[in-house]
């Protein structure tokens, strides 16, 4: 019925008599959904059947094609067809009433009433109005969902339902992009006109619940830069400091002096030269090996804290530059969003 399978799957059912791999009352449900379809495809091509027979030009030409059929449908379902439609409406009710009375048996929604407002595409459906009629394809549709989430079949390999999700992925692709352009550009305007609310709400939202992740990243992510490109540029800085130290050395006077002195002149001055260079390196790998220690952590923390607090005592809006920026970085949300990716598909 319309809607008893729904989750009547996941129901516990006490009388249920297993047979195989489905239960005897879930052989039941699907033999009469798909009966359900039967009839509401047959239902439909009648319809439309009549309706295009109701048109003179084709009428006349199914008369010349075959006179006998013509002369049949004209007398037996033509003129009756309103009778015969109710037939099938009667059906539809009962259907419709049997899926209620299931749905209120297995407390399916939160009130009683709630199922013809959530099946509403079966309730019109059975009105025996030309408007209505075509909604029960909808039915038709829900039933093969449900066959489908059962197991029963796989519409994802119907050529006609690829088809749809093509088109389907456009449609929301289109409209959820407009959607996203529409906020992004009311960001944009607000952040121009100078207001705070947004600005506010990123900082007190965003970064000061993150605040202390943000310290433990950026500490670990500025020694790991560093302590990489110190070790990959040893050697080449350790060179650069030992010709600064030997050219300050050759520069200053009371050393130049003391190299005059006989035979310990030079060997104390290179002493220094390479003591001071080897006292620099050495400061240098100490100052890289201390970028994990607590007092390098402490120290972002705090300088993290004072970006924090002046953002929260600030606003985006008051910085030209930050507030340029974060429009700027907007603008280029908008165009990656506008990318109509669904091209991809066609080309």
């Amino acid at each position: 019925m319309s809607d008893r399978e729904g989750d009547h799957h996941d129901m516990p059912r006490p009388f249920a008599v297993v047979t195989g791999d489905r239960t005897l009352s879930e052989r039941l449900f699907l033999l009469w959904d798909l009966a359900i379809i039967a009839l509401v495809s047959l239902n439909l091509a009648l319809i439309l059947f009549d309706a295009m027979f109701a048109i003179g030009p084709l009428a006349g030409v199914f008369e010349s094609a075959a006179p006998g059929v013509h002369g049949w449908y004209e007398s037996s379902v033509h003129e009756n067809f309103i009778a015969i439609d109710l037939v099938f409406v009667a059906i539809f009710v009962a259907d419709v009433l049997a899926g209620w009375a299931i749905a209120i048996a297995q407390k399916r929604y939160y009130r009683w009433y709630f199922y013809p407002f959530a099946r509403w595409y079966d309730v019109l459906g059975c009105i025996p109005v030309a408007g209505f009629r075509f909604l029960r394809v909808l039915r038709v549709i829900t039933i093969l969902v449900r066959l489908h989430r059962l197991g029963v079949i796989d519409i994802r390999n119907w050529a006609v339902y690829k088809t749809f999700m093509v088109y389907y992925d456009i449609v929301v692709e289109e409209i959820s992009d407009r959607v996203v352009i529409k906020v992004l550009s009311g960001a944009q305007e607000e952040l121009e006109s100078g207001g705070q609310e947004l600005s506010h709400r990123v900082v007190r939202e965003v970064i000061q619940p993150r605040q202390q992740r943000l310290v433990n990243a950026t500490s670990t992510h500025i020694e790991n830069a560093i302590m990489a490109a110190y070790k990959a540029n040893r050697d080449e800085l350790q060179a650069y400091v030992a010709n600064v130290v030997n050219r300050g050395v050759n520069n200053n006077s009371a050393l130049r002096n003391l190299e005059r002195v006989p035979m310990l002149g030079s060997f104390v001055t290179h002493a220094l030269d390479d003591a001071i260079t080897e006292t620099v390196n050495n400061i240098l790998d100490e100052a890289v090996d201390g970028l994990s220690s607590e007092d390098f952590d402490a120290l972002v923390q705090n300088v993290t804290d004072s970006v924090v607090t002046r953002l929260l005592a600030d606003d985006i809006g008051q910085n030209s530059e930050l507030r340029d920026a974060v429009i700027e970085i907007l603008d280029i949300v908008k165009e990656q969003v506008a990318v109509q990716r669904w091209r991809e598909h066609f080309e």
